[in-house]
């Protein structure tokens, strides 16, 4: 596993936080755009795209709308904890899951910088 995958975990880790802690749906949106900057310098995701042809902007609208079904497929299963369970796990501020991926897209922009 790739640092650039790894980043990227901790950015859905966010997300499925949010569910657990039963935040308002837009942070969804929030921690999309998180992850489609993190996939956007992802060298990885760079080559492949170079290879598939495509450069950034022709790729950006099918890696936005990726991101939102990720995204928002972890933040259901954290939801479903809560509803299976009747009520969150552990409470969280609405800050916290958007930190949490912020600190993945900062290691992300690390990792896309050192290679």
């Amino acid at each position: 596993m790739s640092p650039a995958n790894i980043f990227y975990a901790i950015i859905l880790a966010g997300a499925f936080l949010a569910g657990q802690s039963e935040n308002p749906v837009w942070v969804i949106l929030v921690i999309a755009a998180l992850a489609t900057v993190a996939r956007a310098l992802d060298p990885a995701a760079a080559v492949t795209r170079a290879a598939q042809g495509k450069t950034l902007a022709k790729a950006l609208p099918m890696m936005v709308f990726n991101q939102i079904i990720w995204v928002n497929l972890v933040f259901l299963i954290g939801f479903g904890i809560v509803w299976a369970l009747g009520a969150p796990v552990v409470a969280l501020p609405l800050w916290l899951p958007i930190l949490v991926s912020a600190v993945g897209l900062g290691g992300a922009i690390a990792v896309s910088r050192k290679g």
